[in-house]
């Protein structure tokens, strides 16, 4: 039978992953379960963000145990991977009224949660105070913060879409983290619609589209970053990689290493790829001065070390060379 991984979401659809969850608290279905198989093959489903085909199965499931909680959040969650909030509304509101009282708290903070992203502020309100009221006040200072940002969208004074683009950050990062890097695209694509003057945004696209090989996507992205955020020395120095790495453009690969070198002088990769590039266009002068930079800052640096003392040894011969020459009658 397929169980959850270490790494996929938890089966009890809190959204977080199974080994900070449920591992080591909650027994895998049992064989003697005649629906064992049908639920691995959910919960595959739903780790592998195969959601319509995770919801069909979980519904099946349903069939025969309508009062699942566990199911019925599985569902929610689902719901929530495809962006169908109040769909995941309606499966949350489903879960609390069967689930035992030890996870109501949780399950209230996802109904407010899916609620906030549907929009529906007042719903999402009082979703998140039956939270506090379960957890009490020491263990409820991540949901009270959640309640004052609603209180602010009521009162007009924070955009409404804040929540979403929240959670497509959080689930865009967790894609990253899985190497899910088409599904954090989408995601990061998503919130770029949505926040088109947040320089973070188009800087983890970049990323994402470096990873896919989408080199001219991520100087693209890179590029609108430090429109955004011209001290942005990471979206610089990313730049910089491409350039010199994937289209061998050297000179505008210096440049870049030198714009995050200026912002950050304490950056030792740029200082160092500075040293790389100006090596490639023939300046071993400069290079070595970018390493021993390097080595200023990272004394242990060794492929700075060892590019110091390849590219001193060739200046060295050199110098000797010419010495010989001018003895020569």
């Amino acid at each position: 039978m397929i169980q959850p991984k270490r790494n996929d979401p938890c089966p009890c659809g809190s959204g977080i992953k199974y080994k900070k969850c449920c591992l080591n608290s909650v027994r895998p279905p049992q064989e003697t379960d005649p629906h064992a198989q049908l639920r691995a093959n959910a919960y595959k489903q739903m780790a592998d963000q195969n959601w319509t085909e995770a919801i069909s199965l979980f519904k099946t499931l349903l069939e025969a145990r309508p009062a699942d909680h566990t199911l019925l959040a599985a569902v929610a969650s689902c719901y929530e991977g495809r962006n169908e909030y109040l769909s995941a509304a309606e499966y949350y509101e489903k879960a609390l009224k069967v689930c035992p009282q030890s996870k109501k708290a949780d399950l209230w903070y996802h109904l407010g949660i899916a609620r906030a992203c549907a929009m529906r502020m007042e719903k999402a309100a009082e979703a998140f105070r039956s939270c506090i009221q379960i957890l009490g006040h020491n263990e409820s200072e991540k949901i009270r913060d959640l309640l004052r940002t609603v209180e602010d969208v009521l009162a007009g004074t924070a955009d409404p879409r804040l929540f979403q683009v929240q959670v497509l950050f959080q689930r865009a990062f967790t894609d990253m983290e899985d190497e899910r890097f088409e599904s954090a695209a989408a995601k990061l694509e998503t919130i770029a619609s949505i926040e088109p003057d947040n320089p973070a945004i188009f800087y983890n696209l970049g990323v994402v589209y470096t990873f896919l090989k989408r080199e001219d996507d991520a100087l693209d992205q890179f590029g609108r970053a430090v429109d955004l955020r011209p001290e942005y020395a990471e979206a610089w120095y990313n730049m910089g990689q491409i350039f010199l790495i994937r289209q061998r453009d050297f000179s505008r690969a210096l440049n870049c290493f030198e714009r995050a070198s200026a912002i950050r002088p304490d950056y030792i990769g740029a200082h160092h790829q500075k040293g790389v590039a100006y090596e490639l266009i023939g300046d071993r002068e400069n290079a070595l001065k970018c390493w021993e930079r390097t080595l200023e800052l990272d004394p242990d640096n060794k492929q700075a070390r060892e590019n110091r003392a390849r590219v001193q040894a060739i200046v060295q011969g050199r110098s000797a060379v010419r010495e010989m020459r001018k003895d020569l009658p």
